[in-house]
């Protein structure tokens, strides 16, 4: 026997459950789930035709010293396999000059490369900027976890706000010995936009956040914010602030 009332609760309460019915709720609800598919497949897209851009070359020029080695009139283009090997080159590139980078002889041929690179006006700075961007988001090769970026909590744009940053260096007043941060400042959900603040070591907050579980909570307006996170004071980090080279 059913009871009055009883089927059109039911299948309101089941509505509801399956998620929204209106033109406006179901578009936005599509767009939630497409967005993510959207720019995975754009980064993705990026980093493969970044690495064919860096392949194709090497491809070429394996392909042309083979034809000289062995004196051969033509080398036989690869075809569809062509792409495959630019991006296994490229990746056996990157694996190569990590391996140097990680021994005493490497490194110093990385050194002489990067003083070639300094005497060059404007390539200097260009080159400077971003490798001192990339470890300051990363840590320097081998460095130990003090010297690693770390994810904050700071005032912004005025209290008691607070937004994430992600402290780049530390710096002090000649004058006063005040310690201070440079503390980058993503835009959601474009972190690739931002602020540079300077802002007083004592008024940070570390956090335990990694720098996956930040950028993702960047990414996603929020979204993907953790339920929980340590928060503490940098006071002990204010004693040695980094110097510049």
């Amino acid at each position: 026997m059913t009871l009055p009332g009883l089927t059109s609760d039911t299948t309101a309460h089941r509505r509801k459950r399956l998620g929204p019915t209106s033109i406006r709720g179901r578009l936005l609800a599509g767009l939630a789930i497409i967005t993510p598919v959207v720019i995975t497949a754009l980064i993705v897209s990026w980093l493969f035709n970044a690495a064919l851009w860096i392949g194709k070359p090497l491809v070429a020029w394996t392909m042309e010293g083979l034809r000289v080695a062995f004196r051969l009139d033509q080398v036989h283009n690869l075809g569809p396999a062509e792409n495959i090997v630019a991006i296994s080159l490229t990746a056996l590139v990157l694996y190569m000059l990590g391996w140097l980078g990680s021994n005493v002889v490497g490194r110093r041929l990385i050194n002489v490369a990067e003083w070639l690179v300094g005497r060059i006006p404007f390539v200097d700075t260009v080159y400077n900027a971003a490798k001192r961007t990339l470890q300051a988001l990363s840590g320097p090769p081998g460095g130990d976890s003090e010297k690693r970026q770390v994810v904050v909590l700071v005032e912004f744009p005025y209290p008691p706000l607070r937004v994430l940053g992600f402290m780049t260096n530390r710096v002090r007043d000649a004058a006063s010995g005040r310690v201070f941060a440079t503390v980058f400042i993503p835009t959601s959900p474009n972190p690739t936009s931002g602020y540079m603040e300077f802002v007083p070591i004592e008024n940070i907050q570390a956090t335990d956040l990694s720098m996956d579980q930040a950028l993702t909570c960047i990414l996603s307006g929020g979204a993907s914010a953790p339920l929980e996170m340590r928060l503490s004071p940098l006071r002990e980090q204010a004693q040695h602030p980094a110097t510049s080279d």
